[in-house]
């Protein structure tokens, strides 16, 4: 899954407009430029019938929309919004059913360097199974 959501969202001309190919997992690269997108794989629970695991999985995916200026995180935050919000579709083996925005926030960090990021999170519950 993970590796087809990235390049789902790296697939998007109006994020990559953005962030270019700054689309990592699990942490920003150290000194790279943003804005940027993070995302996180928080949990994961598969689904069950009666007959057993039906394949089917909900995963709550943090992405961190990063930005050295509050517009432009909240700017690469929307297009995330727009790239993910009621996305269905199969990319490469896996099948989306589903990816809804549960919640967002937003914070502000001071880097060791002195330099301003701000960050939007969002969080998506993403339903999905291999094909």
């Amino acid at each position: 899954m993970e590796e087809a959501l990235a390049a789902h969202l790296l697939a998007t001309a109006g994020l990559t407009a953005l962030v270019g190919n700054r689309v990592n997992w699990n942490a920003r690269p150290q000194a790279s430029a943003t804005p940027s997108v993070v995302l996180t794989r928080v949990g994961g629970t598969p689904d069950y019938t009666m007959a057993g695991a039906s394949g089917l999985v909900e995963t709550r995916v943090q992405i961190d929309a990063w930005g050295k200026t509050y517009s432009s995180a909240i700017g690469v935050s929307r297009a995330v919004k727009t790239v993910l919000s009621g996305f269905s579709a199969t990319v490469g083996a896996i099948m989306f059913q589903g990816s809804f925005l549960e919640s967002e926030r937003q914070s502000f960090e001071q880097g060791s360097g002195g330099e301003e990021f701000h960050r939007v999170s969002l969080d998506f519950i993403i339903w999905h199974k291999e094909t």
